[in-house]
C-alpha cells in the first residue's frame, strides 16, 4: 500500500512539472503561453468583453518604470503583468495600483488574489495597460495609506486587518 501512495506522489508531481514547466518556444515571443490555464485566468480577469482582446497591445518586455506606474494609477487602468515571485513561480496577474511611488514596490490590488499586494518591479517580466478602467476604493487605498509604509514584519495582512474595520467595510470583502 506505501509503495502505491509514494507511486501516486511521483506521478502527480511529474504531471505538475509537465503542466507547469517553463517552455523555450515563448521565450522569444510575447504571447501568453497557451498551454497553461493561466491564459484564460487573464481573460477572466479582465472586465473587457473576449472579442476585444484582439485590439489589446502586445506586452512589454522592457521594465516596468515608475513613469508607467503613475500613467496607469492617473487613467485608473489596470496592468497586466507576466511576475515571478521570489521561489521562482511565474504566474499572470491584472493588477490595480493604489499607491505610486518611485521605489522597487508597487502597491495594487490583485484582482486573482482579490486582495492588497505587493510586486517587486524588477520581477515584472512583461506587462501591458490594459483598456478598461477600474473603480477606486477607498478601503483598499487606505489599507495602503495605513500598512504600506511599515516594516513588513509590524505590517497586518488584509484579511487581518479587515477584521479591525467595522463590520459593514469588512463584509464588504468576504
Amino acid at each position: 500500500m506505501d509503495i502505491l501512495i509514494l507511486c501516486l506522489m511521483v506521478l502527480m508531481g511529474w504531471s505538475a512539472w509537465i503542466a507547469f514547466r517553463p517552455s523555450s518556444r515563448h521565450s522569444k515571443d510575447n504571447q501568453i503561453p497557451p498551454h497553461t490555464d493561466r491564459a484564460s485566468e487573464q481573460i477572466s480577469d479582465l472586465k473587457v468583453d473576449p472579442a476585444e482582446l484582439d485590439n489589446i497591445p502586445e506586452p512589454h518586455s522592457r521594465l516596468f518604470t515608475s513613469d508607467d506606474e503613475h500613467q496607469a494609477f492617473t487613467a485608473g487602468q489596470p496592468v497586466w503583468i507576466r511576475y515571478e515571485d521570489k521561489s521562482g513561480a511565474i504566474t499572470e496577474r491584472v493588477i490595480e495600483i493604489y499607491r505610486p511611488r518611485d521605489d522597487e514596490v508597487i502597491y495594487t490590488w490583485c484582482r486573482r488574489k482579490q486582495a492588497p499586494r505587493t510586486f517587486v518591479r524588477r520581477n515584472i517580466h512583461q506587462w501591458r495597460l490594459l483598456p478598461e478602467h477600474f473603480d477606486f476604493d477607498p478601503v483598499v487605498a487606505r489599507y495602503w495609506d495605513e500598512e504600506g509604509t511599515r516594516d513588513r514584519l509590524e505590517k497586518s495582512p488584509w484579511r487581518r486587518w479587515l477584521r479591525r474595520q467595522p463590520k459593514e467595510i469588512a463584509d464588504r470583502y468576504k
